[in-house]
């Protein structure tokens, strides 16, 4: 199977303007919609994705220096956790207080723009899609065809067609 036979077409998957905010994003975002948004210029070009943990990131900046801290282990106790929660003086204000700031906090300075390994060939074999979540590539992957963005893969597809399949192989012994 070919990742464009599994994939989201651009077209499907939700996308804001490089103008928008995160509080766009809470308006357009519903229980059982994709937690992913495209970021798109005013041609309509890929820019960028914001993702859940993007989100989470932009609501509590002190993750970024968190994530630059060289960590000795990767070992997360349950002491470490508690220790860099501290530290870094993690969601420190109410949940209410951050998201209201975070209303105002623009897409552009939450999302990320894929490294170019971080993107798929709708042409390749959907294995190797699998093969790139398990090594640690972050989710979605965006899909291209001769450079142009054209859909999302996302993991959950993905292990839905697997155990699909499973279930398949099951009926069949």
């Amino acid at each position: 199977m070919k990742v464009k036979e599994l994939m989201t077409p651009v077209g499907d998957y939700q996308t804001l303007g490089t103008d928008a905010t995160l509080g766009d994003v809470a308006a357009v975002l519903r229980p059982g919609s994709h937690r992913d948004i495209l970021i798109v210029n005013e041609q309509g070009a890929f820019v960028g994705v914001l993702t859940m943990s993007d989100i989470i990131t932009a609501l509590e900046p002190n993750y970024k220096k968190l994530f630059k801290k060289d960590l000795a282990t990767d070992t997360l106790s349950n002491r470490y956790v508690a220790e860099q929660f501290k530290e870094f003086n993690l969601w420190s204000d109410t949940l209410n207080t951050i998201c209201a700031r975070g209303i105002k906090i623009k897409v552009t300075d939450a999302m990320h723009v894929p490294e170019e390994g971080h993107y798929i060939n709708e042409d390749n074999d959907i294995e190797y899609g699998v093969h790139m979540y398990m090594i640690g590539t972050p989710q979605p992957l965006i899909v291209r065809n001769n450079g142009q963005v054209t859909g999302v893969l996302r993991m959950s597809d993905v292990f839905t067609e697997i155990i699909g399949r499973m279930h398949t192989c099951a009926l069949a012994d």
